[in-house]
């Protein structure tokens, strides 16, 4: 068994790394990933190195353990094999926080990231609090989902505010309603997940990042500095205390309902493989642990976002009391 570091990287520019019963034995006691991670390397622009590879070393199974660009790696890989006639099974593990993945009912590592948003969020209630009207801002993952956000804002039971992709907000009817907090209770806690609010970055372009995707201006920075201005202005001083906590919530040892989770998408991959089948990611569907083709899962029409006329939105939203902040439309 070999261990491909640094995602695709390590295909055609990293030794493969020889994973050994000792080599693995703690590898759940730690969060992150023994092989490393990274951004871009698209297999399309590599297939002959990375088949290459794979061929030379004899390798017939290969496990893919990542979200929707992952994914898609993982199926290129798939039909090239199937292309050149190879016997060769590529199956596909989804872990992303972000829970954005097609189909499935949760992906491994959410529940983890939910737990420790969950933390820092009580760091800033405690700073908020401290603070003389203070505000305490949380910016989490979530480029085009705000699941983390909004299940993390429910789990924790104080924020006031949250703020996700998939709602656009007014800047003075949120800054109004930050005011309203703290005359209610002297201070005022808020999540953002990190792609909300882009309908106030139109026409800033920033480039993409190695995998392809949009870079976001720091919306968490921003609302620190809009609010603060905006109340300065309207004479009353805040304090703003903003916690980016992305790197600590992914780095983290999966927690006890992960493990047990990983641990079936493992077996579950491998029994899959075993049999003959290719091209399929395992996952959880309806409590039921099912092969799903990557290539559906990979279908750009397919979209998995947080639906603000869902019940679970409205929950959230009767959790922390925020009113409507919707701009207004003509």
């Amino acid at each position: 068994m070999y261990g491909v570091q640094f995602g695709y990287k390590g295909f055609f520019e990293l030794p493969l790394q020889e994973l050994t019963l000792d080599t693995v034995a703690l590898i759940h006691k730690r969060g992150g990933t023994i092989l490393g991670s990274s951004r871009g390397n698209n297999p399309n622009d590599h297939m002959d190195k990375i088949m290459d590879t794979l061929i030379a070393k004899g390798i017939n199974q290969v496990y893919v353990v990542g979200g929707d660009g992952t994914h898609q790696g993982a199926n290129a890989i798939s039909q090239e094999a199937a292309k050149r006639k190879i016997a060769m099974t590529v199956c596909g593990v989804p872990k992303t926080i972000d829970n954005d993945v097609a189909f499935i009912d949760k992906s491994f590592g959410f529940d983890t990231a939910v737990a420790e948003a969950v933390k820092v969020i009580n760091c800033a209630l405690i700073e908020a609090d401290d603070s003389y009207n203070g505000v305490g801002i949380v910016k989490l993952m979530g480029r085009e989902a705000g699941f983390v956000a909004m299940y993390a804002t429910i789990a924790s039971n104080d924020v006031d505010i949250c703020l996700i992709p998939e709602v656009a907000f007014d800047l003075d009817k949120l800054c109004k309603a930050i005011g309203d907090t703290i005359d209610r209770k002297g201070h005022c806690l808020i999540v953002v997940a990190e792609g909300a609010g882009s309908e106030h970055f139109e026409g800033i372009d920033l480039g993409k990042d190695p995998s392809g995707n949009k870079r976001l201006p720091d919306v968490g920075l921003w609302l620190k500095e809009q609010t603060k201005n905006w109340h300065k202005t309207n004479g009353r001083d805040i304090e703003v205390r903003y916690i980016d906590p992305s790197y600590q919530v992914r780095s983290v040892p999966a927690i006890a309902s992960d493990a047990i989770y990983c641990s079936h998408l493992g077996s579950t991959a491998v029994h899959g493989a075993m049999s003959g089948y290719t091209g399929f990611s395992a996952g959880r569907v309806n409590q039921r642990y099912v092969y799903i083709p990557i290539t559906e899962m990979c279908n750009p029409e397919i979209k998995v976002r947080v639906d603000p006329a869902s019940r679970v939105y409205s929950r959230m939203v009767v959790h922390t009391g925020q009113p409507d902040m919707s701009p207004d439309t003509d």
